[in-house]
């Protein structure tokens, strides 16, 4: 069924249908929004009593309702303060989620949900997610239904930072793996993307040809002009514009995602396409965490739905400035409470005073990312690694593999080496990842699935998941 007219249609009707149709799933996403807009106006003092009131009945919940916190016979203190509360928690890790993950689970739900396979026989509800694409090790975490409508709201904030807001047309080069393997896109999908404007592009696609079909797709839309991506695929794009005498678009904004925004693929996004570039930070298991306004001056920390700590090695707080380990609370999931919670990137926050745009939420000031890298394919254009991370960490982890790293080792040579958590169905799931890499890097890249004992991290101390060693 062609659903293709919906894009066509003017924006204030597709943003009306966009919440009745959210209203028809179950979704209070237009409640919710309405809220996210009474906190942007909030001054640094109501918005501090509000994140305290909320980080307060997280805590409280948690420590109540869940035996992973149960356990720990946390309660806060006569005049504690819910900051003062949460510094008391540990710091939860990936791997204690993989490990006490019915644990974690609300008494009401433990019920329902007894593992990561677990489905809701309700059709808006919770659902388990899938994460660990950008890590390498599989996570499953929960997200109920009222997380579900904050991490929708989260979005729609991020466009209207960066200045395309519900209703705006724009492009997404973004991963499709239904695409990459000839799968036939759901028709809810499909009403959806038209609904808010998408004008899809896989990001999992670099070969010369796909990059001249994202070419052909953004000039038959000349009128359109902002976009959300993958920073190191667009970045690959306009590198290859560069160095071509085919002709640069320009845009507006672009929405840089899935990546460390350095400062190289910031200038060159900028001198291509002359767009204003924001850096937007998130995660699957997150949502939408922090993005940058008009003033550049850091990412604005979305205090509706995010607790945001740095500390150093010790756990300790670390000053404005000091880089650190970044940990998450998410304040809006309450039936699976996500606390602490490491998510594995390195950051700083900013220094406290307001924000030139008037948004009092806090800011971080940088992040440092990971250390992930480009892939050379078969036909010398750049790949994304962020197709290995998705395939290995989300779409074909059937929890085999407890750990892995990518190794492009010579042009058209590859090492998939990996720890195994089991034998059983290993060969299989081993041949299916196998294809799968060719398939973006090319059918004839060699490729060696090397079964190892250990995966040693880099000098620095962090894992690296995919490296490049004949980098260009």
């Amino acid at each position: 069924m062609n659903v293709n007219w919906i894009a066509s249609l003017p924006a204030s009707l597709r943003r009306a249908a966009y919440f009745g149709l959210q209203r028809a799933i179950g979704s209070r996403i237009d409640a919710t929004w309405r809220e996210w807009r009474k906190w942007e106006q909030y001054k640094p003092e109501q918005l501090e009593a509000a994140v305290e009131s909320r980080l307060s009945q997280l805590l409280t919940a948690a420590a109540r309702d869940s035996a992973f916190y149960r356990k720990l016979n946390l309660k806060p203190r006569a005049h504690e303060c819910a900051t003062d509360f949460l510094r008391r928690f540990p710091i939860l890790t990936r791997e204690q989620i993989r490990s006490e993950f019915a644990e974690i689970v609300v008494d009401s739900l433990r019920g329902e949900i007894t593992s990561p396979a677990s489905v809701s026989k309700r059709r808006y509800d919770w659902m388990v997610v899938k994460t660990g694409g950008t890590t390498g090790n599989p996570t499953s975490v929960v997200h109920d239904a009222r997380f579900r409508d904050w991490g929708r709201a989260s979005r729609l904030f991020s466009q209207r930072l960066c200045e395309f807001p519900l209703g705006t047309r724009y492009f997404r080069l973004w991963g499709s793996e239904q695409e990459l393997m000839q799968q036939e896109e759901k028709i809810d999908r499909r009403v959806l993307r038209n609904l808010l404007g998408e004008i899809p592009m896989n990001a999992f696609r670099a070969k010369e040809s796909d990059l001249l079909r994202h070419l052909a797709t953004i000039e038959r839309n000349p009128e359109i002009t902002h976009m959300m991506a993958y920073v190191d695929a667009a970045a690959s794009f306009a590198r290859f514009l560069e160095s071509s005498n085919h002709p640069k678009p320009r845009f507006k904004t672009i929405m840089a995602c899935a990546g460390t925004v350095t400062t190289e693929w910031r200038q060159i996004l900028q001198r291509v396409f002359e767009a204003e570039v924001f850096d937007k930070y998130g995660s699957r298991e997150c949502a939408d965490i922090a993005c940058e306004c008009s003033q550049h001056a850091g990412l604005h920390i979305y205090s509706p739905v995010v607790y945001v700590e740095v500390v150093d090695g010790n756990g300790n707080d670390c000053p404005p400035g000091d880089p650190g380990r970044i940990l998450v609370s998410l304040l809006n999931n309450l039936s699976f409470p996500m606390i602490r919670y490491q998510i594995g990137d390195m950051g700083a926050l900013a220094n406290p005073e307001p924000c030139h745009c008037g948004l009092a939420f806090p800011r971080l000031k940088s992040l440092q990312g990971r250390e992930d890298e480009m892939l050379l394919t078969e036909d010398g254009t750049l790949l994304s690694s962020v197709f290995i991370r998705h395939f290995v960490g989300v779409s074909l982890n059937d929890q085999l593999i407890r750990q892995w790293q990518f190794e492009q080792t010579d042009p058209g040579a590859f090492t998939f080496r990996y720890v195994a958590m089991k034998t059983d169905g290993l060969e299989q799931n081993l041949n299916k990842l196998e294809a799968s890499f060719k398939t973006a890097l090319g059918a004839n890249a060699n490729i060696q699935m090397e079964r190892v004992s250990e995966i040693k991290p880099s000098r620095s101390g962090k894992m690296v998941w995919v490296k490049n060693r004949c980098k260009v």
